[in-house]
């Protein structure tokens, strides 16, 4: 959520309600789990619960833990957790091809949703919501949706065939490699390439030199790109767990997700043209009278605004 740099009137109740004065969150609720709150969606809501409040102080003109008065954020935000852990969990997910979500899914979403509408309540309780432009979207989506598809493969696989070139590797439902030296990477690619192994692996696609750098960067410039991607087929999940569903890859599942911009001064329309979530960054920046270009990442990067949110001609 964005505005214009205001000054805060803060409200006069007393502050006494802490973010983390959600009932069930004092603890780990699900007495199922040993300390991670991502392995049940009731631990993860209230996770998210301990965020949706802290904005709300915010927007209310206090710090995060509602303990004292503070101007109001020109840019303020969240990430949810809870549908990414409902689409993942075994037993939850979808139910269907077309993406019916089942039951505990489907009240995350339904939990999200109550979410966000206390946030927009707020912002008009305090007159906040025509100044305020509110940006809603994902930086993944989650890969297989159809469960038939899904296909867990051992998640040291691909460190034991690459072999004594291996450093390092990422693999959820892709698998990013780094080698020891990037020198090694044609001998590795053409181990990678014989059939056993992209049975083996489900590999669909392999990047690496010239084809990874066309789509990425080259490792020898920039150490954080890995020497070889391998892009698997619609379902494969690097897994030894019981987890349903992954994120990581290029597969359309985890790469199309929604963007959605809103404002009581916006008309409602459904925007055709592909568009990035990296154009979300300097479209803050742009709706605050702040050059987009400020942002290395924008500049280097050369990411545009998202055009159709300004008028034509403006700068």
């Amino acid at each position: 959520m964005t505005s214009l740099p205001r000054k805060s009137t803060p409200p006069s109740f007393p502050l006494t309600t802490a973010p983390f004065d959600v009932p069930r969150c004092h603890t780990i609720p699900d007495p199922a789990n040993t300390g991670d709150w991502t392995k049940s969606a009731l631990n993860t809501t209230c996770y998210d619960e301990i965020k949706v409040n802290s904005i709300i102080n915010q927007i209310d003109g206090l710090t995060h833990d509602r303990s004292k008065p503070a101007p109001v954020p020109a840019i303020f935000g969240m990430n949810f957790q809870s549908v990414t852990v409902g689409q993942k969990l075994k037993g939850a997910g979808y139910t269907d091809v077309l993406g019916t979500p089942s039951a505990l899914l489907a009240g995350d979403f339904d939990f999200v949703d109550q979410s966000l509408g206390r946030m927009v309540s707020e912002l008009k309780k305090n007159g906040l919501l025509d100044q305020t432009l509110i940006i809603v979207s994902a930086k993944h989506g989650q890969s297989p949706i159809d469960h038939q598809k899904y296909t867990a493969i051992n998640d040291g696989l691909p460190a034991s065939t690459v072999g004594s070139a291996y450093a390092f590797d990422i693999s959820d439902d892709a698998s990013l490699i780094w080698l020891k030296d990037p020198s090694l990477a044609a001998g590795v690619i053409a181990n990678l390439s014989t059939p056993a192994a992209q049975a083996a692996l489900g590999i669909q696609e392999i990047f690496a030199l010239q084809s990874l750098a066309n789509k990425l960067d080259s490792p020898l410039h920039d150490e954080r790109t890995p020497d070889i991607l391998l892009k698997v087929n619609t379902g494969v999940v690097f897994t030894t767990g019981s987890k349903i569903a992954e994120h990581g890859g290029m597969n359309e599942d985890d790469i199309h997700v929604a963007l959605l911009l809103s404002n009581p001064l916006l008309k409602p329309r459904q925007i055709k043209t592909p568009v990035l979530t990296q154009q979300v960054a300097p479209t803050i920046l742009r709706s605050l009278r702040l050059d987009p270009d400020s942002l290395d990442s924008v500049r280097l990067e050369q990411i545009p605004v998202l055009q159709f949110f300004f008028p034509a001609g403006e700068n």
